[in-house]
């Protein structure tokens, strides 16, 4: 039911025609990466906090959080209390999602510095939104998130394995695997600096979760006006089935961000995603960790 869509045989090619331009950058940004330990500064909690905030109408990204739900603070960067394997499998597989997602459960997922097997596995699940379409100075439909435009998949995938993400999500919950979590992808001008190289393709984890937008103000081109709610219940839903997947891979929960904050001061940054729900997005992880539990298998005493 909510499986990948299938490949489109007229899917475009979507590699530049032209390299990107280079990226300088003038600071570690305002989370403070740590070249030397791949990570952003603090308790992963303390990451998170920072990492999960969101801009403003003016697009002025706000204050580090003072907290976030206990759902997500209770488990980022910790290897306890991960889902058993075989029960997320059999969920999967329940969801006509076994052959992209159920399939590679017991292989790594991507590693730092281009997939180096000693570099550190993927920390970050980095959310992003689509901004697009853009309704310019129209209104947003009235069924947005079942309008078929909107929601079609088939525009993001690409006949030359350039697909923007790892994952997308449309609005009623379907996916579309870009990229294997085993794939390591850059998605954000932060990892193209030329100060890192290749040291941060593969440390980031990309879902973009489908949010078109509008024009904010009478004049301009500009795409500042998301819809609210920004996003479904089945998103929420699928975002958290690929956050729990990929943790489970890494052995460790990861740690959720914004792509806004990442490439904040960096020229032409994104402001995404806007209107992004963390009780919601928190609620959906306990709600499937629940499933999950109920799943397992109680262990089978061998006492008399």
């Amino acid at each position: 039911m909510l499986g990948a869509a299938p490949f489109d045989a007229w899917a475009a090619a979507c590699r530049p025609k032209r390299p990107f331009p280079p990226v300088f950058l003038k600071s570690m940004g305002p989370c403070a990466f740590n070249q030397e330990t791949l990570s952003f500064v603090g308790e992963p909690a303390e990451q998170a906090m920072c990492l999960l905030r969101a801009f403003d109408k003016s697009r002025n990204l706000g204050a580090p959080l003072e907290s976030i739900p206990a759902e997500i603070a209770s488990r980022v960067g910790q290897t306890s209390g991960l889902p058993d394997r075989e029960a997320l499998s059999a969920h999967l597989v329940e969801l006509n999602l076994a052959w992209d997602f159920a399939a590679f459960l017991w292989t790594p997922i991507s590693h730092a510095r281009d997939n180096n097997p000693d570099a550190p596995a993927a920390r970050y699940l980095v959310i992003h939104d689509t901004s697009g379409p853009n309704f310019g100075s129209r209104p947003f439909p009235a069924n947005l998130d079942e309008h078929p435009k909107i929601n079609s998949l088939a525009r993001f995938m690409c006949s030359d394995g350039w697909e923007l993400a790892h994952v997308i999500i449309n609005r009623p919950g379907r996916m579309m695997l870009g990229h294997e979590l085993g794939s390591p992808w850059r998605a954000m001008k932060f990892e193209r600096a030329r100060s890192f190289g290749t040291e941060l393709k593969g440390l980031f984890i990309h879902v973009e979760l489908i949010q078109p937008r509008r024009r904010s103000g009478r004049r301009g081109r500009n795409d500042a006006q998301a819809p609210t709610p920004g996003f479904t219940t089945a998103q929420y839903d699928r975002l958290a089935l690929v956050y729990v997947i990929a943790s489970t891979r890494a052995g460790r929960w990861l740690i959720p961000a914004f792509h806004g904050p990442i490439d904040a001061g960096i020229r032409g940054g994104h402001d995404d995603p806007q209107n992004f729900d963390l009780d919601a997005f928190a609620a959906s992880i306990e709600k499937l960790m629940h499933q999950l539990r109920d799943r397992e298998q109680p262990a089978v005493s061998l006492a008399p």
